[in-house]
């Protein structure tokens, strides 16, 4: 009787430890952050490289991690990256591409994954701990993050870096208000669009603690940390490009496209937007453009996980009226001029919004608290709501779900492209080209050297469209480098078309059809034989 009075004292003692510890937020927070990484691992690219701007990143980094010292001539901007991964590719030293690739892909899905914990602390600083779990979720589990996660680019290490600082920021102690101005430095590293949220921080810091005497001198240390920590890149970036590769891409990109291209005028040939084709106001044209594209894609980026929470938030935040509420408006405008100015430039993409992401949360997990309030019901309410954001993402992300067996054909099929031909025709999968190339030539990587920033590519691509006929088409490209031609038939012009449904052409000789090595993709790839082409 004793022995089973001790089990279940024991028992009990045992439940209530597991009762506490799952009362406690961190530890749904942990459980939050397993279900996000498990999310990301289950949908994670095997057997595909990355490409677009991830190519260019992880070439810049294996660049770095060979030679030791940032690349020489490449002006690549946003180069934190890079440089941060480079130091992971320099200790694991693996030999295969494929596995580098996979490596970066990693390091972004962890620091994404991480970042619930300056978003869970940054929501505390509004809500109870209990909702700003609820905010950490938001974050973690949100579709557009969890895919943006999973491409190997700078995003995930620059919102988690601009969300510690504006954490940090929110605190009454002046020596982590300083801290903040260390990691928006590094921000600004991996982004130079951080930089601009120089300025908010400093006039959030002036109206904060304007009463203090020393004020002055606390102004010019944080100015001075923010310009120290950045300065090491800065030089290294200037050493290597002459340019700092933070300051001179606003001032010399953005700044002085608009003082170019938009307030005098002067037309930018290679702009379908701004060219010599404008027949309104430029400047009128900018703002509209800018404002129509922002409002829209703000309303995008809250479906599925914000639509419903952020109104009512919004509303909750601006009755505040604190010095936190302050910042918080402050530094998502600050947060929306890059997005503002590459919406105006006509480039529709939300990842100019996700820096604003644990901004959404914050205004959610306000509008959140609010609801389990009236309601009363604080646990059912957490938990139907948590149940929902996992739903609704997993929706999302169904219905966004690349076809991987498609893409990894096109990777496979421009893999032997890339190895047997010289020059050819647009073609939709051009992106795994250069891939191809860096892969067949491992570990050589082509280094930029026309234009200080593309990497070149040793096949020529030219344009068939404005072409009536074929022949036209093929006669005034051979001195461009055309020598085959990739088809699939669903291309333009239609004449592209014709040629993957009739082989049957003298000049043409089929040299690769993709049914043969067992692909559901249909490629066929023509040689062209310039003495069979008819004489006009």
């Amino acid at each position: 009787m004793t022995k089973n009075l001790k089990n279940e004292h024991k028992y009990n003692k045992k439940s209530n430890y597991i009762f506490k510890l799952i009362k406690k937020p961190i530890f749904f927070l942990f459980i939050i952050g397993i279900i996000g990484l498990i999310i990301r691992l289950y949908y994670f690219p095997f057997d595909l490289p990355i490409t677009h701007d991830s190519i260019d990143y992880f070439s810049y980094a294996v660049v770095t991690s060979q030679q030791g010292h940032l690349p020489v001539d490449w002006g690549l901007t946003n180069n934190g990256w890079p440089i941060f991964v480079s130091f992971f590719f320099s200790i694991f030293e693996p030999q295969k591409f494929l596995e580098l690739t996979y490596l970066q892909r990693f390091l972004s899905i962890i620091i994404s994954v991480l970042t619930i914990i300056p978003v869970y602390l940054l929501c505390s600083r509004f809500v109870k701990k209990q909702f700003a779990v609820i905010g950490a979720a938001l974050f973690v589990l949100e579709p557009r993050i969890i895919i943006n996660s999973l491409l190997g680019i700078p995003e995930p290490l620059f919102i988690l870096l601009s969300t510690i600082s504006l954490f940090l920021l929110l605190s009454k102690r002046h020596t982590i208000i300083l801290i903040s101005f260390f990691t928006l430095a590094l921000c600004s590293t991996i982004r130079y669009e951080g930089f601009l949220l120089l300025f908010p921080f400093l006039i959030i810091f002036i109206i904060r603690f304007r009463k203090d005497r020393k004020i002055v001198q606390k102004i010019l240390l944080c100015i001075g940390i923010f310009f120290i920590t950045i300065s090491p890149v800065v030089y290294a970036m200037y050493e290597a490009t002459g340019n700092d590769g933070i300051i001179y891409p606003i001032l010399g990109g953005g700044i002085n496209y608009i003082s170019t291209h938009i307030i005098n005028e002067i037309p930018d040939v290679d702009d379908p937007i701004y060219g010599e084709d404008v027949e309104e106001n430029r400047l009128t044209k900018f703002f509209s453009l800018g404002i129509i594209n922002i409002i829209k894609f703000l309303g995008w980026i809250l479906i599925p996980t914000f639509l419903i929470f952020v109104p009512i938030g919004i509303i909750l935040l601006f009755q505040k009226r604190d010095y936190k509420t302050f910042t918080i408006i402050l530094c998502t405008i600050t947060m929306l001029i890059p997005a503002f100015y590459a919406y105006a430039r006509g480039i529709e993409e939300t990842r100019y919004l996700y820096i604003i992401f644990p901004i959404l949360c914050i205004i959610s997990s306000l509008s959140i608290e609010k609801m389990s309030k009236k309601i009363k019901k604080e646990k059912i309410i957490i938990a139907i709501i948590i149940s929902g954001i996992l739903i609704s993402s997993l929706i999302f992300l169904d219905y966004k779900k690349v076809d991987y067996q498609y893409e990894k054909e096109s990777y496979l099929i421009a893999n032997h492209i890339e190895k047997n031909v010289g020059g050819i025709n647009h073609w939709s999968q051009w992106k795994y080209i250069l891939v191809s190339e860096i892969a067949n030539n491992w570990p050589v990587i082509p280094i930029p050297k026309e234009n200080n920033y593309d990497q070149p590519v040793k096949i020529k691509r030219t344009d068939p469209n404005g072409y009536i006929t074929l022949i036209d088409y093929i006669e005034d490209s051979k001195n461009k480098g055309l020598t085959h031609l990739i088809v699939d038939g669903n291309q333009h012009p239609e004449f592209l078309n014709d040629i993957f449904h009739n082989e049957d052409i003298p000049y043409l000789i089929k040299k690769y059809d993709s049914r043969n090595d067992g692909y559901n993709y249909h490629v066929k790839v023509f040689e062209i034989d310039y003495e069979l082409l008819p004489k006009k």
